[in-house]
């Protein structure tokens, strides 16, 4: 048995190992997202980060992924200080998260969508499709702005 947790904790440090910069940031901003809801009482720990899609963009770099999350022993408050153990039967929360930071400063955020519920809510299916759409729209934000030659100006000679 401790061999099995040894093994599935390797694993968890190796997929937390390959994440990028700005993968990490994406989910550290999803954890603060959903831990800032009144109704979570309890801290909740990623356990693993699939359909990752990174794409850099004209005005940015564009962050799609999601977030397994495992309830743990420890309250909402002790988020920050404590380390906590996952509850045995404890909830879990799906989180879909697409979220377009700025290619000047990549700590800013554009634009973001971010979604959590459990995956065996009725609406679970519905919510991943609408968040679907919403990610084309932040996958897109701020594009326009960039517009090759649309604003050039030439300083000639004066005559």
């Amino acid at each position: 048995m401790k061999r099995l947790i040894v093994l599935c904790l390797g694993l968890l440090a190796l997929v937390d190992a390959s994440q990028s910069p700005i993968q990490q940031q994406a989910v550290d901003l999803l954890l603060d997202f959903f831990h800032s809801r009144n109704l979570v009482r309890s801290v909740f720990k990623e356990q693993a980060v699939t359909d990752v899609i990174e794409e850099v963009l004209n005005m940015g770099t564009f962050v799609q992924l999601q977030v397994e999350l495992a309830q743990t022993h420890c309250r909402k408050q002790q988020r920050r200080t404590h380390s906590c153990h996952i509850k045995a039967g404890g909830r879990r929360q799906t989180c879909l998260a697409c979220i377009k930071f700025g290619s000047t400063d990549p700590e800013s955020v554009l634009d973001r969508s971010l979604h959590c519920l459990s995956d065996q809510s009725p609406v679970f299916q519905e919510v991943k499709r609408r968040h679907n759409q919403e990610c084309e729209n932040v996958k897109n934000a701020h594009e326009d702005r960039y517009l090759p030659g649309r604003f050039a100006f030439s300083k000639g000679q004066p005559s």
